[in-house]
């Protein structure tokens, strides 16, 4: 009778179920496991080395929790995947190009799987006993509330995930989608399944050992100049000519007492025979007892191993690139693993115990074991409203929360932000891409650019591109105020002007308080004179001014003064009274002098009258000096009642009868010599008038801030206000993109739902404090109405030098964007300083561009961006549709014009551009827009 042919596979497990709350697939020997899928909670490329050693305490934690007789086992699986995104019909044309241009992108995926084995009992029977199986799902319960405890994303596998895993394991295919089991054949050195190899990497030979004297949970590569932390393993993500890579790693927990007693009879074998090699051995032995005597590290029993499939002429490459790569960690992997199909098969999920102890298992500590277990995730998408697409590390796309306060993990409490990058570092690429997103989730958007680095973009959005020339200012009238906005907003329109005329006036200085109060003062009175037109003082008024005045008067008043005064009292009560004093004309404040005259008169006839007695005489005396007290206030207060009619006289020729620069001009150089005079106080008229005359009537700017804007624009989606021609004017160019913030602040007002006003290189325009408040209360209001203010700049020597820039917008945006510092990255200490960088950011900054992850990538520059205290770098790759949108350089722009005089809309310029440029066989976008512009015609004309 013929000998059936054993099937390795067949057996493998014993059974899949569902019980108490868990599903627990049993091995062949018996042994339950419990499988869960998990997340890595260390960042690929986060460069701190405190999260790696956070995870490796979690992982210590859960193999103390587990104790003897239960195995740990980790499962890595680095899978090639096509990257695929559902785009909705309605998507915007440049959306569908962005997702359509990553469409089938290869990426490593990792997925993550940890097991928890019980160990079964050596026999031929395995028996069921109720504590160890109590024990077990108390255990795994443990380690899920250890893993939720830190955060750390996982789940139990169901019935139906754990079936899927192991028959995805078994034909080695983890590629989405479905798939199917083939032949194995087996060899020494492979297992070959269909047209692929499996090939497994065991890290240790048992036989040498060659691995690190000391071990970390991570390792330091150098970028930069920078030691960058990262998994010892990491490059397991980027194994070339591979489909898959499975990373098992297998922590066994055997008894504590039985291995110690073996170890110390050991370490006694060895001193009784005293050779070197001998006295090695006891040196290390008993530095692992004292080790396990200090601390809470636990011997086990570990097993890791690198299963890849790969094509069956690659494996040669594959197989250098790793011995390369873990030569490099200090590890020489097992060149004698001739059990390949005995590996593949132990390293099944559930597993654990079914390697063999002769030469599969290295005993060691735990903490050095848990140290190779694989730690890292690679970048994942967030959960937000607003999705802003960059690319992670390998070029997949990731959507994030560009404000940082949409999302569902809210990590700060205003979206305004600071972008900062020196020439050539794509800065203006990426404001393009971050504009495009914005205006195509409905977000209205004014920008201030110095360079038509917008131009693009406006004309495919259809938005409203204002180019400021001489010929052409850009004119508004900042002035013009609607009784709504005065009755509800007038505070913060007032802050506005009085920026606006001491930008004009004072330039970088700040204005003197005296100052501040005049123009206040003038705006306040310029604003009532428009709405409530004067007529008169009511009564509560007068008095008001009166006793005002009065006060003023008295300030003034001198001794010598009073004297003389007291003097002119003494003989008008000598005189005799007046034929002409009649009440009918007269002033309260007469009738009353008059009264208290004839009152003085009466009591000074007392003082004369003989027949008085002494004591009448005194008191007559008295009342004299307390009525001519009162009669030189009384005095006064005819002068302050005259000094009223000429004041209401004065208020009522001040007539505004219309809103704008002209009228204020007018009213002030009226009004100030009023308050100066009645204020007694000190300022120039002269130089206040000569210099704000320039935006007066005939003045060379007139047209800057007397004309209204175009009320359309508040419905406008999209602004661009093109300022370069006066970039470099030191009085004009902070004034205009001040009025421009006003006209923002305005349509954030009016209009709902989310607004962004975006500056490009404004540090020159706010120079000056006065600006540098405006800006700063900009950035506060911004917050209330949905808004985002931002600032973009190649300038970082300004953000160094200036404590105006910090204050004002440094201190007040929540999120930071850098781009390419490494120019600058012998003053960056100076930099961080002032940003607030912390060491683990300033590493993620010198990545920036520094990786070799170019190839087979269309243009694109990596960018830092930190909301709040969340930072990381971001890759911004674009198809060849955005780039045509968003290209700054000037032939590509001009050659874009052309095509898109040719076919009528932006959509189709762009698109028949590229169609045209990739025909042509042209990979470089400048060459092919040199060969349009030289014939001035679009390709299909040549």
């Amino acid at each position: 009778m013929a000998k059936t042919k054993k099937r390795i596979f067949d057996g493998l497990y014993a059974q899949l179920e569902e019980t108490d709350g868990s599903v627990v697939l049993f091995s062949a020997k018996g042994e339950p496991s419990v499988i869960f899928s998990m997340t890595n909670p260390v960042q690929q490329l986060c460069t701190d080395a405190e999260q790696y050693m956070l995870f490796q305490d979690v992982l210590s934690n859960i193999v103390q929790t587990l104790g003897e007789g239960y195995a740990l086992q980790k499962q890595d699986i680095l899978c090639k995947q096509a990257y695929r995104h559902d785009v909705p019909e309605d998507a915007e044309f440049l959306t569908r190009s962005y997702f359509k241009y990553f469409e089938g992108r290869e990426f490593t995926e990792i997925t993550t799987y940890l097991i928890i084995t019980q160990e079964a009992q050596r026999g031929q029977f395995v028996q069921y006993d109720p504590k160890k199986w109590l024990d077990f799902h108390a255990k795994v319960s443990k380690v899920s509330d250890i893993l939720a405890e830190k955060g750390i994303r996982h789940k139990k596998l169901t019935k139906a995930e754990v079936s899927e895993y192991c028959h995805r394991f078994m034909a080695f295919q983890f590629r989405h989608g479905p798939f199917s089991m083939t032949n194995f054949k087996a060899s020494d050195e492979y297992l070959k399944t269909g047209e692929r190899v499996i090939r497994s990497y065991p890290l240790v030979d048992i036989d040498e050992i060659n691995l690190p004297s000391v071990i970390q949970p991570y390792t330091k590569i150098g970028i930069n100049g920078y030691g960058i932390a990262t998994d010892l393993l990491s490059f397991l993500t980027s194994v070339p000519h591979t489909d898959c890579v499975v990373f098992n790693q297998v922590v066994q927990i055997p008894n504590q007492r039985k291995l110690l007693r073996k170890l110390q009879a050991k370490a006694k074998r060895h001193g009784s025979m005293p050779d070197p090699s001998n006295k090695i051995a006891k040196a290390d032995i008993e530095e692992v007892l004292n080790r396990l005597a200090v601390d809470t590290s636990m011997l086990v029993n570990t097993n890791f191993n690198i299963l890849m499939s790969c094509p069956a002429d690659k494996v040669t490459p594959v197989t250098s690139y790793l011995e390369t790569k873990l030569y490099e960690c200090g590890i020489m992997p097992s060149r004698t693993a001739y059990n390949q199909l005995e590996l593949f098969v132990d390293s099944f999920p559930g597993n654990a115990y079914s390697f063999n102890p002769d030469y599969d298992l290295f005993l060691t500590l735990s903490d050095a074991a848990l140290c190779f277990f694989f730690k890292e995730h690679l970048k994942g998408s967030e959960t937000t409203p607003l999705t802003t697409y960059y690319t992670d590390r390998q070029g997949l796309p990731v959507c994030i929360d560009i404000t940082g306060k949409e999302g569902k993990v809210k990590m700060t409490d205003n979206a305004n932000f600071f972008c900062i990058g020196p020439s050539g570092s794509g800065k203006s690429f990426h404001m393009n891409s971050v504009v495009r997103q914005l205006l195509e989730q409905n977000t209205d958007v004014v920008m201030v650019d110095t360079g038509d680095s917008y131009e693009g973009i406006c004309g495919y959005f259809g938005g409203t591109y204002i180019s400021y020339s001489k010929e052409k200012p850009i004119s508004m009238n900042p002035f013009k105020v609607t009784r709504e906005e005065y009755d509800l907003n007038f505070g913060e329109k007032k802050n506005f002007l009085k920026s606006l005329i001491f930008l004009i006036f004072k330039g970088n200085e700040l204005p003197s308080k005296i100052e501040d109060m005049l123009v206040n003062q003038t705006i306040v009175e310029y604003y009532d004179a428009y709405f409530h037109p004067f007529e008169k003082f009511t009564d509560i008024e007068r008095d008001g001014l009166r006793q005002k005045l009065l006060v003023a008067a008295k300030m003034d008043d001198e001794y010598e003064k009073y004297a003389h005064e007291m003097e002119g009292i003494d003989e008008q009560i000598q005189q005799p009274p007046a034929k002409e004093e009649t009440k009918a004309l007269m002033l309260p404040s007469e009738e009353r002098r008059l009264r208290l005259i004839r009152q003085c008169r009466a009591f000074q006839a007392v003082v004369l009258d003989k027949a008085a007695t002494d004591s009448e005489k005194e008191k007559a005396a008295a009342k004299i000096e307390l009525y001519k007290k009162e009669l030189y206030e009384t005095s006064m207060l005819v002068k302050i009642d005259k000094q009223i009619d000429h004041m209401e006289e004065q208020k009522r020729r001040l007539k505004v009868k219309e809103l704008s620069f002209n009228s204020y001009y007018e009213f002030a150089l009226e009004r100030i010599p009023q308050i100066t005079s009645l204020e007694k106080i000190k300022f120039d008229i002269r130089d206040f008038a000569a210099i704000l005359k320039q935006f007066y009537r005939g003045g060379e700017l007139e047209m800057t801030l007397n004309s209204d804007l175009d009320v359309n624009l508040f419905d406008e989606r999209f602004i661009v206000f093109e300022i370069d021609k006066i970039k470099d004017d030191p009085v004009l160019f902070p004034i205009v993109v001040l009025i421009i913030m006003d006209v923002f602040l305005q349509k954030m007002r009016i209009k709902k739902g989310r607004k962004a006003l975006i500056i490009e290189e404004a540090w020159k325009a706010i120079a000056s404090p006065t600006m540098a408040e405006y800006i700063k209360y900009l950035y506060k209001t911004v917050r209330k109405f949905h808004g985002i203010a931002g600032v973009v700049t190649q300038e970082l020597n300004d953000v160094i030098d200036s404590p105006i820039v910090k204050e004002a917008i440094i201190n007040n945006s929540d999120v930071k964007i850098l781009l390419d510092q490494t120019k600058f990255k012998d003053r960056y200490e100076d930099i961080a300083a002032i940003l607030g960088l912390t060491p683990i950011q300033r590493q993620q900054i010198f990545t920036i561009n520094a990786l070799n992850n170019h190839d087979n990538r269309n243009y694109f520059k990596e960018v830092w961006i930190c909301r709040g205290q969340n930072s990381d770098v971001y890759g911004v790759e674009e198809p060849p549709e955005c780039y045509w949108a968003y290209t700054t350089e000037r032939a590509e722009k001009e050659a874009l014009k052309i095509y898109l005089r040719h076919y009528g809309t932006m959509q189709d310029a762009i698109t028949h551009i590229e169609i045209d440029r990739k025909k042509a066989g042209i990979s470089k976008y400048l060459d092919f827009a040199r060969q349009v512009n030289n014939r001035q015609k679009v390709m299909s004309l040549w």
